[in-house]
């Protein structure tokens, strides 16, 4: 987690002194005006307390319609690797309610609402609400919460550099239950940088 700050912290400094003057003509950083870029996917590396694995959290972010979107966030348990560990994925729809563009780029403000999965030991198919699953009590699903902050920075070429924090709670009723017993209540923080288009 502390390397993937110390890279935020490198990344915003750069972009931050970095000419800003775009590659595409349509983007409205040149000298035409306009707002920037359109952001309808972006895929976001970086940390979260809630994993203990050792890998990155990954994002990926998809616009939907009028400020609504998709987001998933998860270490890829099952999928990109099996290393059994706590860590939580997370599976949400988020709302824009706040938008500001100025010519460094795009703040938006994020509501976010959806479930949760944590997982303590191996990841199996699908999800358990409620009770941990079966077969070897590793993981239970539930209900969460988020609230996000993301700056987006025209990079040129319809590209956009990505940096995005959340601040999120998720319940699960019988967390207590898993292999390695669990708060039911489970606040998380993350933070991630990445690109858009």
């Amino acid at each position: 987690m502390r390397t993937v700050l110390i890279l935020a912290v490198i990344f915003v400094a750069r972009v931050g002194s970095a000419d800003r003057e775009s590659l595409d003509p349509h983007d409205g950083r040149g000298s035409g005006g306009g707002p920037p870029t359109t952001n309808r996917l972006n895929l976001r590396l970086g940390g979260a307390t809630s994993d203990a694995t050792g890998r990155p959290t990954i994002c990926l972010d998809v616009a939907v319609i009028a400020g609504f979107g998709v987001e998933s966030c998860g270490t890829g348990q099952a999928i990109i690797h099996d290393e059994p560990g706590r860590e939580m994925a997370h599976f949400r729809a988020t709302y824009t309610f706040l938008s500001r563009t100025t010519d460094r780029g795009v703040g938006k403000l994020r509501v976010g609402a959806g479930f949760a999965e944590l997982q303590v030991g191996q990841d199996h198919p699908g999800f358990n609400f409620g009770s941990p699953d079966t077969t070897d009590r590793g993981s239970v699903a539930g209900p969460e919460a988020a609230l996000q902050a993301q700056w987006l920075v025209p990079l040129g070429v319809g590209v956009e550099a990505v940096i995005s924090g959340t601040v999120g709670v998720a319940a699960f009723a019988k967390a207590d239950e898993l292999v390695i017993p669990q708060s039911t209540v489970q606040p998380f923080v993350s933070f991630e940088v990445g690109v858009g288009w």
